[in-house]
């Protein structure tokens, strides 16, 4: 702990010149995740926006020759804030100088600040995007990325079989996580993508398991004769508002309290190591004038438990550490047909989606009275129609939706700017009970989009420069059961963050949010449960600053939950983040100290961690105790970069031990390491 605290004294009193293009990349990525992540409890794949933002850090989009399209891939800018950028640059001609986003209505500094590691101003005539074979090689980089992950602590599921008699099971394999990735990228013209991963229980060579766990591959071509995108291996598709086909995170409930419709559609490679959320066949989309008409076909061997051709879930973690779980690995095929035509003109646009999906077993989920409406079955199908107009200062959004069985999902919105220092949004969403569709993912209050009626508003105000109000309210119903809560029930949601940026090198912001949701409650001394309200109330308070070659952020954070019979229960966390850059070589420290205090596990705290590339970290923290992390850079050579992470929780609350089940460590910590290698040219 001395040699800790004598570092951090030597890093807080360091003074260089704070000026790397990289470290302010990251930084601006490291808040993007922030905002993602506040509504998504640490989950979520992140891999085709980091993939993006990479890719336009080292190709910064030319704002005098861009496109819609191209300006959504950011997930930065609202759908008002990329009209007012287009408008301003069409009325003008060009744009002269960066500085000219200061003129674009709608453009706060925060947003400006987000941009600029991913913009930059040049000459509006354009190479034709009509290529040739060599152009792919003369321009084309390749990466290879080596990863091993492992915990320092041995776990339940590694011990000898004759002390895991109370689990009758084991894992098969080593406790090491390893992972080799490929890629080769030539503009935005090409992509190629091979990955092969092992997670850490599962076996490498033997007699369950010979070579990785899981493997991936993609082609993808874009702007090739008619079609805009050809993709051939694993992949991801997102239409309209995520009602029928969403295979990437959507902007929600967040920060940004205005950017709430769906962005970016269309087929995407996919090159992440996520085992469950991708399609696997061939896919293109074609551009016959105003048309843009895409069609695609997967099949793949899913995990689950199947017995006599049926099966009640979907096993969804990729894990197959044990003999339980190799049994279920890849029982199910399932095939997807997928359409989509959609039509655009300058000021709306309208598209159709269908989706049909046929499984070789059935899917028969377990009796509940909460998923009585769940699908069951072998052949679903599903169809929306969604749009986007705008009418003066408004612009109006939407998709309406229906399943096989005829139930209805719509989810609408409306965005209003009056004046360019105010957004208004308003977002009304139904989803019927009987709406259950495999690839959905909408704006929701539910982890499943069915059973809820809602209504979002959000608000942004820029009263004065340098600052900024958000606020949103957002009511909710589940007209039928859900997971953990017996009855129909209601909710509501509030928030208001205020941000204040006093200088270039300092930020900070203060954060109010409340949450109250009906849910399964028990009586003290009972054996019996009641549906009652639970509340969640939190504060965090959070600045980040730089003195000259030190990165600095202060997070503080306190919430209170209780319920009807219940006193409230209080948490507490503290942390201080340091990250220092060396100024003469390209090598990089990034530490994070933190202790907190959460009672109960309403009072948990989620928190975004600084990782290594292509991973995000967002630990839960429940208990009482501390936790640290060190994320190490040194660029070895040109294009090889190697990465080390370390982070342990180390508990003080009295535990014997951390972790369930197989997962179990004996004893109050847990400490885990990280090593990346990264070689691009």
């Amino acid at each position: 702990m001395k040699q800790v605290v004598y570092l951090l004294l030597f890093l807080m009193f360091a003074v260089n010149v704070f000026s790397q293009r990289e470290l302010a990349k990251e930084r601006i990525i490291e808040k993007i995740y922030e905002q993602l992540m506040e509504t998504t409890d640490g989950e979520g794949d992140f891999s085709v926006l980091y993939d993006d933002l990479t890719y336009f850090a080292e190709n910064p989009i030319n704002l005098n020759h861009t496109s819609k399209d191209e300006l959504e891939k950011l997930r930065l800018l609202s759908d008002m804030q990329i009209e007012n950028l287009l408008f301003y640059i069409y009325v003008n001609e060009r744009m002269e100088t960066i500085y000219e986003l200061q003129l674009v209505e709608g453009m706060d500094v925060f947003t400006i600040e987000l941009l600029l590691p991913f913009v930059q101003v040049g000459a509006s005539d354009a190479a034709s995007t009509k290529y040739r074979f060599k152009d792919i090689l003369t321009y084309g980089k390749h990466q290879f990325i080596a990863r091993f992950d492992g915990t320092f602590e041995k776990k339940q599921g590694y011990r000898p079989a004759e002390e895991n008699a109370e689990f009758n099971n084991r894992y098969v394999g080593d406790p090491f996580y390893t992972s080799l990735k490929y890629r080769f990228q030539s503009k935005d013209w090409v992509s190629l993508g091979l990955t092969a991963e092992k997670d850490a229980g599962e076996q490498f060579w033997g007699t369950c398991n010979k070579g990785y766990d899981f493997y991936s591959g993609h082609l993808q071509i874009n702007d090739l004769w008619k079609f805009k995108t050809i993709i051939v291996g694993d992949f991801k598709a997102n239409f309209g508002q995520g009602l029928v086909m969403s295979g990437e995170f959507l902007s929600g409930k967040s920060s940004s309290v205005t950017n709430i419709t769906a962005q970016n559609n269309g087929l995407k490679k996919f090159s992440s190591t996520d085992e469950f959320n991708f399609f696997r066949g061939v896919g293109a989309t074609a551009q016959i004038g105003n048309f843009d008409i895409t069609a695609f076909y997967s099949y793949r061997k899913m995990d689950g438990d199947t017995i006599n051709n049926t099966f009640t879930s979907f096993k969804t973690d990729g894990l197959h550490r044990t003999v339980k779980d190799l049994e279920r690995k890849r029982t199910v095929g399932r095939q997807v047909f997928g359409f989509n035509t959609t039509y655009s003109h300058p000021k709306f646009k309208i598209g159709l989606t269908t989706v049909g999906s046929w499984l070789d077993a059935t899917l028969q989920p377990e009796a509940r009275p909460y998923n009585l409406f769940y699908f069951q079955g072998k052949a679903q199908f599903a169809a929306s129609l969604n749009y986007y107009f705008r009418l003066y200062k408004f612009r109006f959004c939407g998709e309406t939706a229906i399943n096989e069985r005829g139930a209805v999902a719509t989810l609408n919105s409306v965005t209003y700017s009056p004046v360019s220092m105010l957004n208004l949004a308003l977002l009304q969403r139904y989803y019927s009970p009987k709406y259950d569709v495999f690839f959905a993912n909408a704006f929701s209050e539910n982890s499943k989009t069915n059973n809820e009626n809602g209504v979002y508003m959000g608000m942004e105000i820029e009263p004065y420069r340098l600052w900024k109000i958000s606020a949103y309210a957002d009511v909710f119903r589940f007209p039928w059961l859900r997971f953990g809560t017996y009855k129909p029930s209601t909710g509501w949601d509030a928030f208001l963050q205020i941000d204040y940026k006093p200088h270039r090198k300092v930020e900070m912001f203060g954060r109010f949010r409340y949450k109250n949701k009906e849910s399964n409650l028990t009586e003290p001394l009972a054996q019996t449960f009641y549906v009652g309200t639970t509340n969640k109330a939190s504060f965090r308070y959070q600045i980040a600053y730089q003195i000259g070659s030190i990165g600095l952020k202060n997070i503080v954070e306190a919430n209170a939950a209780y319920t009807e019979k219940s006193s409230a229960t209080y948490g507490f966390l503290i942390l201080q983040d340091v990250i220092y850059q060396l100024p003469r070589i390209d090598m990089t420290f990034c530490l994070r100290y933190e202790f907190f205090d959460a009672p109960n596990y309403d009072n948990r705290f989620y928190v975004y961690e600084r990782d290594v590339p292509y991973t995000f970290s967002s630990s839960a923290l429940y208990g009482k105790g501390s936790r640290y992390y060190i994320v190490y850079k040194y660029t070895i050579i040109n294009g090889l970069t190697l990465y080390l992470r370390l982070a342990g929780t180390v508990y003080a609350d009295g535990r014997k031990t951390v972790g369930s089940g197989l997962e179990t460590i004996q004893g109050n910590t847990k400490t885990d390491f990280r090593i990346h290698l990264q070689y691009q040219f």
